[in-house]
Order: C-alpha cells, then structure tokens, then sequence
C-alpha cells in the first residue's frame, strides 16, 4: 500500500477489466485474504454495535435566414448517450448485451466493444451478465434502465433476463450488515442513504467495504447514486459516495481523503471496487452491474 501523505492528489480510476476470474487469491506470503478479513471487520461491527445537433463549421452571420440544425443522426437517435455510456462502463469482464442488428451497429459506432454486443443471445452467471436491450416491456427479469430515444415510440429498457436473487441467509446477512452500520454512533448519513441502508437494498459486495470501514473508524454516507436512465430499486445499490471517515470530512481533509484512495485501491476481488473517485461530495465509491453479487460474495466469506 503507498504512503497516503506521499501521494499526489487523488483522480478518477477505473479498473481495468479483466478476462480472468473475478475472485482473484491472495499473493502468496501476502498473509490477506479479503474474504476473511471483511467478514471479521463485520463481526466487530456486528458486536460493537446528449443528443449532438451537428452543425457546420463557424460561419459569419451575413444577417440572412437561419438555417435550421440538422436532424440528429440516425446511431444517435437509436443509441443515446446515456446507454453508451452505461454499456461501456458498467458491465464486468465476460458481460454481454444483446441487440438488435441496427441497433448493434449504432452503438459499436459510438465506440462499444463488439465483443460486448454478440449478435445472438449469451448465457450468463452471477457474475457475468447477459443482458437485452428491447423496446417491449419483459414478462419476467429485472428492468435495470429506461432510455429515451428522440422520434420513438417508446424508451429503450435494459433488462436482465436472469437475475440471481439472494437466498435468505444471503439477505439475512445484508440486512445484519445495514441495521449494525445504521446502529454505530460513528455512523452519519445524508438524505436518502438512511432509507437505503434500512431497506438493505444495497449490493453485497459494496456493503462489506461499508461496513469493514464502519468497524475500523466509522463513515459518513452522502448518497447512492443512480445512473442516468437506471430504475430506483431494480437492482440492489452498487454505487455510494462517502463524505467523510472517522469523523473526518472528504474531500476538505486530504490525508484522509489519500488514506481511503489507498485503502479502497489495496482490495481484492470481489470487494475491488471498479471506480474510485474524488468528487466535490466525497469519494465515490462504485461496481459494475452483476446479476448475483451476494453468490459472489459468498464464495469467498467464510
């Protein structure tokens, strides 16, 4: 782990995805194993408590008629920016989505990896998604996002077909976790973040970074945010920005804002988060999408 005082001011990091599997082991004489650390950090918890309008290049007003902006064009009225984005971002190594042939073509022209969009359906697992994008809502699967396209119908959802819905140990377990993060006076939440914890609604794998960081010396929650188009409540919350630690504000204090970069930075799979970033609010603290993070977790909890 780097000095926190030596590093230089924290930016945004993505994790790069990887082709192998997500549950990495420890380095050997390592003496960490992530699993087995978080579960004890939980336990003392537990007991202590756009559209782009294309016009031409500069020209003078010569005091003539104005001619109108152009239509947009035809990928991005199928594939708006708010589903490249999300695409491109928040799907884990090995996670698919599937879609029609013209809309395929639009969005590997606004920059997704084909190998992202296969041109027949994929299988999927807890922790590789398989998703579809349609314009009909499904009879069954989880609805993730809604996007609205200019000129259509109706928005474009997101869908996972197949999500992997946690066993009751498994939502015993989250829910043990929120109510003894919600329970520690050093704990301080804003807004909505309360509502979220109580709900237990929060992905497995961002709840144990919660509640390991509540154990060693208590954090501030500013809020979970969702991302443009996504449905409040569809999917367990997988993004929380942290506003501050151990009683300390973030990002006003910088030793400490550098002490979480690096702490969060020194996880390993599956509690590596895939963004951590600095933002005017706090450190922001996010995962890819995965259909079953709680079986995921599972793997590697005691």
């Amino acid at each position: 782990m780097h000095d926190p005082s030596a590093a230089a001011a924290p930016v945004r990091r993505r994790r790069p995805r990887r082709g192998g599997p997500r549950h990495a082991a420890p380095e050997p004489g390592s003496g960490r194993h992530p699993g087995r650390w978080l579960a004890a950090g939980a336990a003392v918890l537990a007991v202590a408590v756009a559209v782009v309008l294309v016009v031409g290049p500069g020209r003078e007003d010569d005091g003539g008629p104005t001619s109108p902006a152009p239509a947009a064009s035809s990928a991005a009225r199928l594939a708006p920016d708010a589903l490249v984005d999300w695409v491109r971002t928040q799907l884990p190594a090995g996670g698919t989505v599937t879609a029609e042939p013209e809309l395929r073509t639009a969005l590997t022209e606004a920059g997704v990896d084909p190998a992202v969009l296969p041109e027949s359906g994929a299988d999927g697992d807890a922790g590789a998604p398989a998703l579809v994008l349609t314009g009909a809502p499904p009879g069954t699967g989880r609805v993730l996002a809604r996007f609205d396209r200019p000129g259509e119908a109706g928005p474009l959802l997101l869908v996972d077909p197949a999500p992997v819905e946690p066993t009751d140990e498994e939502r015993e377990r989250r829910e043990a976790l929120a109510a003894a993060v919600l329970a520690n006076p050093t704990t301080a939440v804003e807004g909505d973040s309360r509502a979220v914890l109580e709900s237990a609604d929060v992905d497995a794998r961002l709840l144990s970074l919660v509640a390991a960081l509540t154990a060693r010396e208590g954090v501030g929650l500013w809020s979970f945010p969702l991302l443009p188009g996504e449905e409040p409540g569809a999917a367990p919350a997988r993004r929380v920005v942290v506003d501050s630690l151990g009683g300390r504000p973030i990002p006003a204090d910088g030793a400490t804002t550098q002490r979480l970069v690096a702490w969060l930075d020194a996880q390993l799979a599956p509690f590596a988060p895939d963004v951590v970033e600095v933002t005017g609010e706090g450190v922001l603290v996010a995962f890819a999408y995965l259909p079953g993070p709680d079986a995921v977790v599972g793997e590697v909890s005691p």
